[in-house]
Formats: structure tokens, C-alpha cells, sequence
């Protein structure tokens, strides 16, 4: 065998791209599975290696259960995938002698191959505060809604848990919560390196929406190394109500809220102190006074202006506020030109309670400034002047060759002369209803040719609200 293959690093990285978690296919990633299996048989120096690959990142904890003896577990096959139930349970030292397995495990998560699922109490027990250090020593991701039979309260698991090298974790709320008491107490001293932090409540409606806590929100704030946060705020919550000397979300790059209004997500905004938050997403349930657009845009012209490479802002009002509820603000050009500076915006979208004042001129700005933009989204109420034309749009996309997905209403009643003279082969989606028109199927033939790759125009119903992925959370980041 060639020596350079007798370095461990290089092996890691052969097998590691064999087994690749981002594969689709489920058919595709057991074949690699399979692959890495064979070449793990095939020589002593290959085992190790291809071992670490392999239970690198599970869906469940199931292949672990089954390498304890067969006296302690069943597998009983359904329709879809088998449940591991245990017939008795193992003691202290059963459990730790699959540390040589266990300690090679780094995440558990979503991946391409369809494994048994496991009964509840499984959960409870290999994340006992017993266990849990000593089994999985090396774990830095665990998402708890990848468990079809999730541990009864996670919280509480977690409380009672010590993973030091945890830096992502995501869980839903456990229903006791939901129905009775929607501020969630969670205490993140178990996991002192968490970098990413996803509170889910799926499946329930809006207003019944899961909330971390005041208490507990005061905590997370200062985690030294938390850079991705997506939680709904609680009502009332003011963060300079518990000062600190620690700096507040020091290390911050992404950050999605869930808020009753505006102003509540501008309080805690302004108390960020990192200083490469680059990505910013508000969803909020009540109606956007003028005041209130105009402190958060202040705001967060503070936090673009001290990161470069900031990328998103993505602020939307839920879909049970009505456009009518509050009259219409226009917001002026002054507010958006600073964000042409963003040289690395790809995604904007501002369908919030706003119109706003744009023409061609401010479509052409914007064609030079973001060329890596990938999601513009300039939808407001219907009310106020349409001052955008197809011209405007096909200038857009000529700057824009990444962009695939306009929301934008349009003066499209006259039609350039000639071809469009250039093709967006990026654009995927189109909404602009509610725009001007007088011929619209020839408005369709010119957006088609324009755009060869649509799959989706929009132009004569308004489009249905849909959750943003970070409010609802049921897809894995």
C-alpha cells in the first residue's frame, strides 16, 4: 500500500467523500455507506478510518442499541422502517462498552439512509446525565427532532446533561409546554460551546407559538460562542432589565425572531455587540407603525454598516395581519440607499406593511450594487404608484445573474421594442401580481423568453403566505 495512504487525515477525507450527508438519493447514499463498508474490510490501516466515517453522523440512535448483545433488544419491522425497543435494560457498564462505537459518533442529525427508529425511553437513557459525556464525548450537533419517539422533555434532559462539545442543538417543544405554559425554561450551562440554538414549536398554530423564557433568554444572550439563534421573543421582554458586564451575543453571524412587534426586536438589536452578524430575519405579528420601521431600519443600518459581508434582511409581518389594519407607509429611498453599499446581499425581502418608492432609476442602482443577489422580494399593500417597468425588470436581472426569486409589482402595460437582447438563466420564480398590464399574454411571452428557466409566474392572484422555514422550523438547517 502507497505510504500516503497510511496517513489517517487522508483517509478521512477519501471516506468522508464517499459518505456524503448532503447526498438526495436515498439509494445513492447506501451504496456509498456500502462502499466505505467494503474498503473498511479490506485492510487494517483502512478500519479505523472508515469507521469514524461511518458513525460519524446518525439519523438514530438505533445501530448503537443493536451492537449491544441480543438479549437486551427487539426489532420490530413495520411499513416503514423497524422500531429498536429494549426487552430488559442494560446496566452502567453494558452501555460503556459501545464507547468503542459511540465515541466516533459527532452528530446526530438528518442523513440519506433510512434507519430503525427507537422508543422513547432510549433517548432518555443514552442522554442520561450518566451517560451522555462518556458515550458521546465528541458530539457537536444534536438535533432532538429527528427522533420519532422524542425524550418526553427535552429541557429537561438537557438540563441534566453535560455535552462540552455541543455547538449546534435543536429541539421542539414538548406539548406539557405548548398547552399549558408557553415561556420555555431552558438553563445552556450543559453546553457551554453552543454556537447554533433552534427552539421549534411545529405543527401548532401561530398565536400558540413556543417562547424561550425571559429568564432563560438573559442566559443564552452571553454565550461566548453562539452564532446562529432562531427563537421567538417573549411579550414584554426587555433585555436592560438584567444588565450584564458580559458582552451580549459576542460571537452572532445569523439571527431569525419571532416578535409581537417591532420594537421589541430593535431593543434586542441594539444590545448586539458582535461584530459579524450578517444575516438578519424578523417575522412580526402586529402592524408596523412608521416609528417603528424607521428605529429598526436605524438599527440595523448600525449592525450593516460594522460587517462588511452582511447578506440578508429579510423582515415579513405574519399572515394574520390584514395590509388595511394600519395605513400603508412609504418607505423612502433614504432608508434603503445604504444598504446598496452591501456589496454581498443575497437575500432582501421586505413584504412587510410597506410600499415602496421605487422606480427604474433605483432598480438600475441596485442592478450595480448587489450582483450576487438571489432573493428580492419589494412586495408591499397594493396601494401607491407602480413606477417600475419591464425595462427596469430586465436591466435587473442583466446586473443580477444570480438572482431567482422577484416579488415586485410592475408597470408592464408597454412592452420593450425587440427581443430582450440578454436571458436570466438563474430566475426561478416571479410573483408580480397586482401589477399594470394590458396584454398579458404578450407580458408572459416577454417574462418566458426573458427568464427561459421560470417554473413560476405569478400575475393574477395574490400569492399565499407562507411561513418563513426559520418561524415554523420544521426542516432541518
Amino acid at each position: 500500500m502507497h505510504r500516503c495512504l497510511r496517513i489517517t487525515e487522508i483517509l478521512h477525507l477519501i471516506f468522508g467523500y464517499l459518505v456524503d450527508e448532503k447526498v438526495t438519493a436515498n439509494v445513492t447514499g447506501a451504496i456509498r455507506h456500502n462502499d466505505v463498508a467494503v474498503l473498511a474490510r479490506t485492510c487494517k490501516a483502512f478500519m479505523d478510518p472508515a469507521l469514524d466515517i461511518l458513525w460519524r453522523t446518525q439519523s438514530s440512535p438505533s445501530p448503537l442499541v443493536m451492537c449491544l448483545p441480543a438479549q437486551f433488544w427487539t426489532l420490530t419491522v413495520d411499513q416503514k422502517d423497524g422500531v429498536v425497543s429494549l426487552l430488559q435494560e442494560p446496566s452502567h457498564e453494558d452501555w460503556l462498552k459501545l464507547k468503542g462505537y459511540s465515541r466516533r459518533i459527532r452528530a446526530f442529525d438528518r442523513t440519506t439512509l433510512h434507519l430503525p427508529t427507537v422508543c422513547e425511553n432510549i433517548v432518555d437513557i443514552v442522554f442520561s446525565p450518566d451517560l451522555s459525556d462518556q458515550l458521546f464525548p465528541l458530539l457537536h450537533t444534536l438535533n432532538f427532532t429527528i427522533f420519532s419517539g422524542p425524550p418526553s422533555d427535552p429541557i429537561q434532559l438537557l438540563d441534566n446533561t453535560r455535552l462540552p462539545q455541543l455547538v449546534r442543538l435543536r429541539f421542539r417543544t414538548p406539548k406539557p409546554y405548548r398547552n399549558w405554559d408557553p415561556d420555555l425554561y431552558f438553563t445552556p450551562a450543559s453546553v457551554p460551546s453552543l454556537q447554533a440554538l433552534t427552539i421549534s414549536a411545529a405543527r401548532i398554530r401561530f398565536h400558540a407559538n413556543a417562547r424561550l423564557a425571559p429568564s432563560s433568554l438573559r442566559e443564552v444572550i452571553h454565550l461566548q460562542f453562539l452564532c446562529e439563534l432562531t427563537v421567538t421573543l417573549p411579550e414584554g421582554f426587555d433585555v436592560d432589565v438584567c444588565p450584564s458586564m458580559q458582552p451580549t451575543f459576542p460571537s452572532l453571524r445569523r439571527i431569525a425572531l419571532t416578535v409581537r412587534s417591532l420594537d421589541q426586536c430593535t431593543n434586542l438589536l441594539s444590545c448586539i455587540t458582535s461584530c459579524e452578524l450578517g444575516s438578519v430575519k424578523i417575522l412580526h405579528r402586529s402592524p408596523a407603525t412608521q416609528d417603528d420601521i424607521y428605529q429598526l431600519f436605524q438599527e440595523i443600518e448600525r449592525i450593516r454598516k460594522r460587517y462588511a459581508d452582511f447578506n440578508t434582511l429579510d423582515i415579513r409581518g405574519s399572515h394574520k395581519n390584514k395590509p388595511t389594519a394600519h395605513p400603508p407607509f412609504d418607505l423612502p429611498r433614504s432608508m434603503l440607499t445604504p444598504f446598496l453599499a452591501s456589496r454581498r446581499l443575497r437575500v432582501l425581502n421586505l413584504s412587510s406593511f410597506v410600499v415602496l418608492d421605487i422606480n427604474d432609476s433605483f432598480i438600475a442602482q441596485i442592478a450595480l450594487a448587489w450582483p450576487e443577489i438571489e432573493t428580492l422580494h419589494l412586495r408591499g399593500p397594493e396601494q401607491g404608484d407602480v413606477r417600475v417597468t419591464l425595462e427596469g425588470i430586465r436591466e435587473l436581472l442583466r446586473g443580477c445573474p444570480r438572482l431567482q426569486s422577484l416579488h415586485m409589482r410592475i408597470d408592464a402595460r408597454i412592452l420593450p421594442e425587440g427581443e430582450p437582447e440578454m436571458q436570466s438563466f438563474s430566475l426561478r420564480g416571479l410573483d408580480i401580481f397586482g401589477s399594470l398590464t394590458e396584454v398579458e399574454t404578450a407580458v408572459k411571452q416577454y417574462l418566458r423568453t426573458l427568464a427561459p428557466r421560470l417554473q413560476w409566474l405569478n400575475m393574477n392572484r395574490p400569492h399565499p403566505v407562507v411561513m418563513p422555514a426559520w418561524a415554523w422550523l420544521s426542516p432541518s438547517p
